[in-house]
């Protein structure tokens, strides 16, 4: 259940923290800029963002990925998502900011932007990383959440897996999905438009059984792997909740 190894002593160096710089903005800043530094002219086209929220459902997410960890502390992130160009980003969120309905034909991949995810008291933590593509790989990757959303249906069911993790948080004493062997939603869409590349982002999960925590530790310590296929991971991030903080009703 918890993370393989990576078998490195080194965290990837591309991976860059930028806490300190961004403490007291808003996520809009941070996003604008890691954009440019990771993105170029592409703008933002195929990255993947991290987010780990404050708010209740984000709180419920982090501390179900405890599992994974060796520590079992709480993981950083709650919820991933890709960047589509233009601010637009495409998800399958637990809430839809956006108030969009996940529709069973669209396998639950909704439209949203990183304004949604501007709030730093509700997202304290934030993180954009790039996989190493060219323009048109970039645009392969994307049209599997904006034009293609069920070509492998049977293997990522993820309007199902939506609704595993929806039973998790909203009734009492249904077991944490992970240890059932379900997937967290959010990161298998990722995993799910990445297979258009035959790139696994997720080396240090058990199967298929990812989450956003696995996202990270890829990106953090499994560089060297993702070096030998020429698709070297890069990144910023900011982290303002490094242990798991809930807020009130009052306080969103």
């Amino acid at each position: 259940m918890v993370l393989r190894h990576s078998q490195s002593d080194t965290q990837n160096p591309n991976v860059t923290n930028w806490s300190e710089k961004y403490a007291s903005t808003d996520n809009s800043a941070f996003f604008t800029d890691a954009i440019a530094d990771l993105s170029g002219d592409q703008d933002g086209l195929g990255l993947i963002g991290l987010v780990g929220s404050s708010d209740l459902p984000g709180v419920a997410l982090r501390r179900a990925q405890s599992i994974l960890r060796w520590d079992r502390r709480p993981s950083l992130w709650s919820h991933a998502f890709l960047l589509v160009g233009g601010g637009e980003i495409r998800e399958v969120a637990l809430h839809s900011r956006a108030g969009h309905f996940p529709e069973p034909a669209d396998n639950a991949i909704t439209e949203a932007t990183l304004a949604h995810y501007g709030d730093p008291k509700r997202d304290p933590n934030v993180a954009l990383l790039a996989v190493k593509m060219d323009a048109e790989e970039a645009a392969r990757v994307t049209s599997r959440a904006t034009e293609d959303p069920n070509l492998e249906r049977l293997r990522y069911d993820l309007f199902e897996t939506l609704g595993f993790w929806q039973a998790y948080l909203w009734t009492r004493g249904t077991a944490n999905p992970l240890e059932a062997g379900v997937p967290n939603h959010s990161s298998a869409m990722v995993e799910y438009c990445f297979e258009e590349i035959q790139l696994d982002l997720t080396p240090g999960a058990n199967d298929r059984n990812s989450a956003p925590e696995h996202l990270w530790n890829g990106a953090r310590w499994w560089n060297d792997a993702f070096g030998e296929f020429d698709r070297p991971i890069s990144g910023r991030f900011v982290i303002r909740d490094p242990h798991c903080a809930v807020l009130g009703p009052g306080e969103l």
